[in-house]
């Protein structure tokens, strides 16, 4: 058996120096938490929070736009009104002047 296939190979000295290398760097970032580079993620309840508030104002939004509907529906039926009673006095007028 060679000395690469055998334990003599993953006891080299380099490795618990590499090992000890990468913990040494590791260990801050785990320390530092949400302050590091790392973000932190949201925490569940303000997540919740902002979810409730984006469908409360969904819903505000489509009763508003439900409102603004039916406002233009009836602002087009009073034009409409307003268009055929002008209609009606322009043919009593022209009937008047004949």
């Amino acid at each position: 058996m060679s000395a690469a296939g055998s334990g003599a190979a993953k006891a080299w000295p380099g490795r618990s120096v590499l090992t000890g290398f990468l913990l040494i760097l590791t260990i801050p970032l785990g320390l530092a938490g949400c302050a590091g580079t790392v973000r932190c993620p949201t925490p569940t309840s303000q997540l919740d929070h902002a979810r409730q508030e984006t469908v409360r104002r969904r819903e505000e939004l489509e009763k508003a736009e439900a409102e603004e509907g039916a406002w233009d529906a009836r602002k087009e039926a009073a034009a409409e009104r307003v268009r055929a009673i002008q209609a009606r006095l322009d043919s009593l007028a022209s009937e008047r002047h004949h």
